[in-house]
């Protein structure tokens, strides 16, 4: 014991315990600022596990030199070699314990400027915040390849938010088009008529992501929160909801116990997965052929590696509902994949809002069960009042339901929503062409081209309404701007045909039909588009033949059979009236 007790007073002369005390705490601040330093330059994953590890490697040589060494007024000797009336070890002793307080000092205050970063202390909110639009997450990598991250990291804390039903969330498609603006944060407020922005970055770093948000009042610019998250990417959906209901906390509102519930139920995901879902959505919405062919196969990779994770389900969900709805697959095929993919979704967590939109659209577009079809619309809509994609769709249920001013109620709350969003503006030129107010439509498309200039689906829209007041040369110019600007986009094209038909250019809507017919020995082409353009050569016979096809393929244009303008010279047709009643059409 004696020798024992000898050893501790010695490590205690030659400062070892004080020189490892020392170490670990500079070591510590070195990892903090090292995590900053890496995570702004998009160093790669294995650069902190390298600090850590040279850090690590380093702590029993320190305390070797301490042991073997000692610093006397000649400089550094082997302490060996110093005798005891040589030695300064007391007042190095003490210079260390002063280092060591000014560096834990330094660490105290960097923890806190980091864990507590609020830009003006104390700062409240003037006015009631009751809508929010979350702008788009800047990418910190620098990387572009990185872009899809923070834009999915920005979509899923909309996601998130949107769950707080007294809260309206803007969404994904108006505030993507502030990415990179130079425009004042007011001033983006204003164009979106919200009360608060948030507005941050995300950073990933191999499996670890880091973000920043911050809160700010719309009308005055005053930063009320500020906060950083740093966790691994399989706890990124616990991450977000964090961050949502912190959002909440700060502007004081309502929170429901089943939100809350809602909020907290979250799950772990594979972070490989994760990543491949991002991409899969980055690429869904940009609508391209090629971009859309990639979307898939990131979804299918991401469902391989976690077969429990929902949200890649919806992904393809939306990707067969659009292609079997647009023609570019059988409806019967499409729709029966929409089908699965929600059906897989739903089993998954039955609480997700988006699965249930894609169900309803099955039930509309496929199934002609229009009961459930609303149903499912309206649990959609339950879930996330802020899910502007469920009320644009929903609009258009309510339109082909006949009910018209249901439907202008739906689409301006998507609008609200979604107010920069070209689908939010087409389905509501939609509802006033189906419900006949051509006008308005004319008036609201002009708006939206001002804001999409030649989008094609404008533009084919604004054709299709010039073409019912009877301005014949408008409408054919439109409708052929849009083909030429999606020329593997066959609606547009039997829209034009439709268009040049009734204009009196017979011979150019009937090479419209000898094109399409050579095109549907390639690829599925809809027999709802032959039906319109038939109608409006005045070949009535024709047209409800192909309407029966329409029927029998169950094509997705069909729901609209009872209100859609381009049929009306059909509509006193005991054929057609059969096909109304074997839809069962709501009275």
């Amino acid at each position: 014991m004696v020798s024992v007790s000898r050893f501790i007073n010695e490590l205690r002369r030659r400062d070892v315990f004080r020189s490892g005390a020392a170490y670990v705490v500079i070591a510590w601040l070195l990892i903090q600022v090292s995590e900053i330093l890496l995570g702004t330059f998009a160093a790669p994953a294995w650069a902190m596990r390298a600090v850590v590890a040279a850090l690590a490697v380093g702590f029993p040589v320190v305390l070797i030199l301490a042991w073997i060494y000692e610093i006397t007024t000649q400089g550094v000797q082997r302490t060996g070699q110093v005798s005891e009336s040589e030695s300064i070890s007391v007042h190095t002793g003490r210079q260390i314990d002063f280092a060591i307080i000014g560096v834990l000092m330094v660490a105290v205050a960097l923890f806190a400027a980091d864990r507590f970063r609020w830009i003006d202390f104390g700062a409240e909110s003037s006015i009631d915040l009751r809508s929010i639009a979350v702008l788009p997450l800047a990418n910190l990598s620098g990387d572009p390849e990185q872009e899809y991250f923070a834009d999915g990291m920005t979509e899923t804390l909309i996601t998130e938010l949107s769950k707080i039903a007294a809260l309206r969330v803007i969404s994904r498609q108006s505030v993507m088009q502030f990415k990179g603006t130079k425009l004042s944060l007011p001033e983006i407020a204003r164009k979106l008529n919200v009360d608060a922005v948030v507005e941050g970055s995300a950073l990933l770093i191999g499996e670890r992501v880091r973000i920043t948000v911050q809160l700010i009042e719309a009308a005055t610019d005053v930063h009320l929160w500020a906060d950083n998250y740093d966790r691994d990417l399989s706890n990124v959906l616990a991450l977000h909801s964090e961050v949502a209901r912190a959002i909440a906390q700060e502007i004081h509102i309502a929170v429901t116990p089943e939100e809350t519930a809602r909020l907290a139920d979250v799950q772990e995901v594979n972070p490989e997965a994760y990543r491949l879902y991002l991409l899969g959505h980055y690429h869904l919405y940009k609508w391209a052929p090629a971009d859309l062919d990639k979307a898939i196969r990131y979804f299918q990779q991401a469902i391989e590696l976690d077969p429990q994770y929902a949200q890649p389900h919806v992904g393809l969900a939306k990707y067969y509902g659009a292609l079997g709805f647009w023609g570019y697959m059988p409806p019967r095929i499409a729709f029966e994949k929409q089908r699965a993919e929600a059906t897989l979704a739903l089993d998954i967590d039955s609480n997700l809002a988006s699965a249930h939109a894609e169900y309803a659209q099955v039930y509309f577009y496929y199934d002609w069960d229009w009961q459930k079809a609303e149903e499912e619309f309206q649990r959609a809509i339950s879930l996330n009042s802020s899910y502007a994609y469920a009320h644009q769709f929903y609009a258009w249920f309510l339109a082909a339901m006949g009910r018209t001013e249901d439907a202008h109620t739906s689409i301006s709350r998507a609008l609200e929503l979604d107010p920069l969003s070209v689908l939010a503006y087409m389905t509501a030129t939609d509802v006033f062409w189906l419900s006949r107010q051509y006008n308005q439509a004319i008036t609201q498309l002009q708006e939206a081209l001002d804001l999409f200039p030649n989008d094609p689906q404008a533009l084919s829209r604004l054709g299709r309404n010039y073409e019912q007041t009877s301005m014949f040369a408008e409408a054919i110019g439109e409708a052929e701007r849009a083909v030429t600007l999606s020329p593997d986009f066959v609606e547009h094209y039997w829209m034009l045909g439709h268009t040049y038909a009734v204009a009196g250019k017979t011979a150019e809507a009937r090479k419209v039909l000898d094109d399409l017919h050579a095109l549907a020995k390639k690829q599925y082409v809809q027999p709802f588009g032959f039906a319109v353009i038939h109608t409006g050569l005045g070949e009535n016979d024709e047209a409800l033949d192909w309407l029966e096809k329409a029927y029998q393929d169950r094509n997705g244009w069909m729901v609209f059979l009872q209100v859609v303008p381009w049929l009306d010279p059909l509509r006193s047709d005991p054929r057609f009236h059969d096909l109304l009643r074997r839809m069962n059409f709501p009275e």
